[in-house]
């Protein structure tokens, strides 16, 4: 719809009902103000072509007056004042405990934070976690997916109060700001704007998680003492998102059910009991470097095998887990072939790595196996993703077979063996894995450090 006024053709955008909010921050976020709009009650993705019929003929003749009346300059003039207004709040109560409550309160009803209790953002807090970095306050950091917000140091410096972080944490989330913002435009707006239960994870590599005292080894992605830096920094960069980025539910995140992965979802790898270079160094960047990586997650799959200690046992046992977990549906429902968008991201104990590597495996070798083995029958991916004509073209003669047939028909998980992503994490006395769907991730060095 933008890219059509923008070449000068009236538009009008038929809306489904529970979708207004979306439609109003998406248009916003895309440089569009207000937007002409008829609504209707049903999502068309859910309904048969008769009920697409009944619900949009009524709406006909308003979507011909809204493309001859148009918005009116004053409408998209009154919205740019709105929205160019600068807030700053002062609280009150009993005591400071009272004008703490207030603040909270106030931040939760207009949505600025993720339900926990925040720290309020004061001049004297912002100053000094502004300590933390080389960089002017105002400079620009990036354009923050999904709403497009301009989000300055300074803007990054106030979610990272509210979450409770220290000064020397403030470089690793502008980073993380700048990876996803590299991030393919339509693989991010999936991840974050999908009505799928998707999120960012943060997996971080370099000197500085020891410096900075992130968690890499047991429990790395749970609460408490030993991943306090993990979690406040997972969180603010959640709350960045959120207040830089627009990504609120119900607005641009349309979320079905959620998933508390949007908490707080922050590791490091475990690059000390690794037996392989570290994901940031198979990527190009060298050890000393901090890089921060934003991997997109679809979910977890939990995997163990403590009874086989052989590198192939190993692999056909994780390669068994990936196909429960895998983005089969990439095979028939997304980028073309040269740009495929479903992976699956293995954070893999170093009491698993060891002995794969230690019987001649690199990690590319490992790979390549995995792919050789995380297969599944047509059938089951065809009853998954069951709406051929949304299927990409050359694999519709799937749908076509007859049902012995799909069972035969075996497919990879994956477009090839590049789509799988190994991160050494977690304890090394215990064998224990994750396995998580998941896309191309973003990538950006953790620089301007004070």
């Amino acid at each position: 719809m933008v890219e059509l006024e923008k070449a000068g053709v009236p538009t009008v955008v038929i809306l489904s009902n529970g979708f207004q909010h979306d439609a109003d921050a998406s248009a916003k976020a895309f440089g569009m103000g207000p937007i002409p709009r008829v609504e209707v009650p049903l999502v068309y993705n859910n309904i048969t072509t008769d009920q697409a019929i009944e619900q949009t003929d009524p709406v006909v003749e308003e979507i011909m007056e809204l493309l001859t009346r148009g918005i009116s300059g004053e409408e998209i003039e009154n919205q740019a004042l709105q929205d160019a207004q600068a807030k700053r709040f002062v609280f009150n109560g009993e005591d400071q405990f009272g004008a703490l409550d207030a603040f909270n309160q106030e931040f939760l009803d207009r949505d600025w934070g993720d339900g926990f209790p925040l720290i309020p953002p004061t001049d004297e807090k912002v100053a000094r976690m502004l300590s933390g970095t080389t960089l002017d306050a105002e400079e620009v950091v990036c354009t923050l997916p999904p709403g497009n917000g301009i989000v300055t140091v300074q803007k990054i410096a106030v979610n990272c109060v509210m979450a409770g972080c220290e000064p020397e944490h403030l470089p690793v989330v502008i980073a993380a700001c700048k990876a996803i913002s590299s991030m393919e435009p339509f693989e991010v707006r999936g991840l974050l704007m999908s009505t799928s239960a998707g999120a960012p994870l943060i997996v971080v590599n370099g000197p500085i998680r020891n410096e900075i005292g992130l968690n890499y080894r047991r429990a790395t992605l749970g609460p408490g003492k030993m991943s306090k830096v993990n979690v406040t920094i997972g969180r603010a960069f959640t709350l960045t998102l959120k207040n830089g980025g627009h990504w609120y539910p119900g607005v641009l995140d349309m979320d079905t059910i959620g998933t508390p992965r949007k908490f707080s979802f922050c590791i490091a790898e475990n690059e000390e009991d690794s037996p392989w270079d570290p994901f940031h160094v198979e990527k190009g960047y060298r050890p000393e470097q901090n890089v921060v990586s934003i991997f997109p997650s679809g979910g977890e799959h939990d995997h163990g095998n403590q009874g086989v200690d052989t590198a192939d046992g190993l692999l056909k046992s994780l390669a068994a887990s990936c196909g429960h977990s895998s983005a089969h549906i990439a095979n028939l429902h997304g980028e073309l072939d040269e740009s495929p968008g479903g992976a699956t991201l293995i954070l893999l104990a170093p009491a698993h790595a060891r002995p794969i590597a230690g019987s001649g495996y690199t990690k590319s070798a490992a790979k390549e196996f995995l792919h050789q083995h995380v297969k599944a029958p047509a059938s089951e991916m065809v009853a998954h993703f069951n709406v051929p004509e949304k299927v990409r073209y050359e694999w519709r003669w799937l749908y076509d077979l007859p049902p012995w047939e799909q069972e035969r028909v075996m497919l990879h998980g994956q477009h090839d063996a590049s789509r799988y992503f190994i991160v050494c994490v977690g304890a090394d006395d215990r064998a224990k894995n994750l396995i998580i769907g998941s896309g191309t991730p973003g990538m950006a060095e953790i620089r301007d450090r004070a």
